[in-house]
């Protein structure tokens, strides 16, 4: 079976994506897979959560200690646990209460069954500050969805850094107890990893249960992709991967 990644900005649009993708909130138990996808937008890794594959400069890896809100407007939003029969058309009616929609990115488990994530970015940081002050524990067709700030790293000028072209997978759905070395261990055995990082909240300090991984090649992060999905991570989680293209 397909599986697809929607965007929608403002005409919806389609990318191949062969595996499903589970939302990002507490796992029950049998703990679900994590699940991981490749950003296709050409945005820096230093200043936005959906990361792209482009050349960039890549600092050496932080630690969780140097994450915090971007310095530069907030406007991304992630929203969770939607209705799975929400479209992006739909998502985007119901944020542009709140503001101007600029994009709208919704992972998808086919054609007509999203899988509970969204990607949404507002114009100005007051709207999107208003859309998740509006939305965050909205009852949705009855599913109360999460929304909050997609996360960010903070640049250190100290670090030297390189001009290189990354390829960078989102990892999904991950136990609150994995840290970034974990993450990297995982992926590193049998792939050229340039960098890991588990995204974490603030306020209080917990992990966010997503982040991300980068390569050198295109190639690496497809093999990545293929050859992880479905694999235990730490003995807690699976890995459920997705791949826009």
């Amino acid at each position: 079976m397909a599986f697809v990644f929607l965007k929608f900005s403002p005409s919806l649009s389609l990318h191949h994506n062969p595996s499903p993708f589970f939302p990002l909130t507490s796992p029950p138990k049998p703990y679900p897979p994590i699940s991981l996808f490749i950003a296709r937008k050409q945005q820096s890794f230093s200043s936005n959560v959906v990361l792209c594959t482009s050349s960039t400069a890549a600092p050496a890896v932080p630690s969780e200690g140097d994450l915090e809100s971007s310095p530069q407007p907030r406007k991304r939003l992630i929203a969770q646990n939607i209705p799975w029969t929400c479209t992006a058309e739909d998502i985007t009616n119901l944020f542009q209460k709140y503001g101007s929609v600029v994009d709208v990115e919704l992972s998808m488990y086919s054609s007509d069954r999203n899988r509970g994530l969204a990607f949404i970015t507002m114009a100005s940081e007051e709207d999107a500050l208003a859309a998740l002050n509006g939305l965050n524990s909205y009852d949705l067709d009855g599913r109360v969805i999460k929304v909050e700030f997609a996360r960010s790293l903070k640049k250190n000028p100290s670090l030297e850094t390189t001009t290189i072209e990354k390829h960078t997978v989102f990892v999904g759905n991950l136990a609150w107890r994995v840290r970034s070395r974990d993450l990297r261990e995982f992926f590193a055995p049998n792939h050229n990893v340039i960098s890991a990082e588990v995204i974490f909240h603030s306020n209080p300090r917990r992990s966010a249960g997503y982040g991300f991984v980068s390569f050198a090649s295109k190639k690496e992060a497809a093999d990545a992709v293929a050859s992880l999905n479905t694999k235990v991570f730490i003995s807690i989680n699976t890995t459920n991967i997705m791949f826009t293209v």
